[in-house]
């Protein structure tokens, strides 16, 4: 299988409820969350870390924080933040969401995608190995999918005034 990055949107009654959920509770109750199909939920699969070095030069196994195309990426408020085993799940409140939003919306898309060389993604070892061998086109291809889909996503979480988690498991 693989780390896939999903995103979720929560209301403020269930952020509440996972605040203090040890890790292995927090992902279950997650999981839960997810089936019951009560909030809008998607994912871009494996092309997270890839799209994070391609956004801002560096693998999402080194958040920036502050930048709100990291931030878009692997959101900003990290869970089980004391513990270094713990699963990678973190939250982006609602009114977070504006100036992410707004990031994304004012990258020059193409002029960074002709700046951009695969051969980066192996450089700062980005998840999954290898994937710098998938052709150019490609991988810029999913890239400018996968962040159409976090920037709809992102919008219709402030509409729906929800707040969004992200894992990585």
């Amino acid at each position: 299988m693989g780390m896939i990055a999903e995103y979720l949107m929560i209301d403020e009654e269930t952020l509440n409820s996972l605040m203090d959920l040890n890790n292995e509770d927090l992902t279950n109750k997650l999981f839960e969350i997810e089936e019951s199909g009560k909030f809008v939920c998607m994912d871009i699969d494996k092309i997270w870390d890839a799209l994070h070095c391609f956004l801002t030069g560096v693998s999402a196994s080194e958040p920036i924080e502050g930048d709100k195309l990291s931030e878009a990426i692997v959101g900003i408020h990290n869970f089980n933040i004391d513990d270094e085993d713990a699963d990678f799940i973190t939250c982006t409140e609602n009114e977070e969401l504006t100036e992410i939003i707004t990031a994304i919306e004012k990258i020059e898309f193409d002029k960074l995608a002709s700046n951009f060389d695969p051969k980066t993604l192996k450089k700062n070892k980005v998840y999954p190995k290898g994937i710098e061998q998938d052709s150019k086109e490609q991988l810029l291809g999913e890239f400018k999918q996968a962040l159409s889909e976090i920037l709809e996503f992102y919008k219709k979480a402030v509409s729906t005034k929800h707040h969004v988690i992200v894992s990585i498991l």
